[in-house]
């Protein structure tokens, strides 16, 4: 059977018949093939982040959980390179706006800028779409409460209370809408993550706590 996307896909900024941006497609193909990612909001004051370690046992570990400023971390998932580079993108636009606005930048802030970011690639010729998605988590910097972001390959960003990406995200993200429930204490979520992850991705045996980077933030 013909596909009718092929013609479409051969640029970031040309949509299909069908109203695709084929390229994002592929994009967000590309950042689900990624490590299994996850956060959520425990309380007011507490985020669990969580990260699938895949790695190599000649290649020492990298940290999946990267801190961006003082209690401000970004999971990616995805292409390494191109996660690496929004790594360094976001540290680089943390610091900037420290030097202008003389506070730390929040994470709704970051989510736009690296949005806006994101969604250039997908119009601008001669670039094209991030591989990979990004969840940010951090405080307010006024009321200190517990924020969760997730930025998609386009730049598409909004704020969530638990949500996932990479690898099985769409079933782990189904899971969380049964099973999540704010207020939940540390040791349950991490039983939780560690029951959601394990199921989405056809684990045969429970994964344990070292085979996953888990963090648990404060504001504290």
């Amino acid at each position: 059977m013909y596909d009718s996307r092929i013609p479409y896909d051969k640029s970031a900024a040309i949509w299909s018949p069908d109203g695709e941006l084929v390229q994002l497609s592929y994009a967000r193909k590309a950042s689900e093939k990624g490590a299994a990612a996850l956060g959520m909001i425990l309380d007011e004051k507490t985020i669990l982040l969580a990260g699938e370690t895949l790695f190599d046992p000649l290649v020492v570990k990298p940290d999946k959980i990267q801190e961006i400023d003082n209690k401000l971390f970004l999971i990616a998932s995805g292409l390494s390179t191109d996660s690496n580079l929004l790594i360094g993108q976001s540290r680089l636009v943390a610091q900037q706006h420290r030097l202008i606005y003389g506070e730390k930048i929040s994470v709704r802030a970051l989510a736009q800028r690296l949005g806006d970011l994101m969604a250039r690639h997908t119009i601008q010729g001669g670039l094209r779409p991030f591989g990979t998605a990004l969840l940010l988590a951090g405080f307010n910097p006024i009321s200190k409460e517990a924020e969760l972001f997730f930025v998609d390959n386009g730049g598409s960003h909004f704020a969530v209370n638990a949500y996932a990406a990479g690898s099985g995200n769409e079933r782990i993200i189904d899971a969380l809408r049964k099973e999540y429930k704010q207020g939940i204490n540390v040791d349950a979520a991490k039983k939780l993550v560690l029951e959601i992850i394990t199921s989405a991705l056809n684990k045969k045996e429970t994964l344990t706590e070292k085979e996953l980077e888990i963090q648990i933030l404060t504001a504290e």
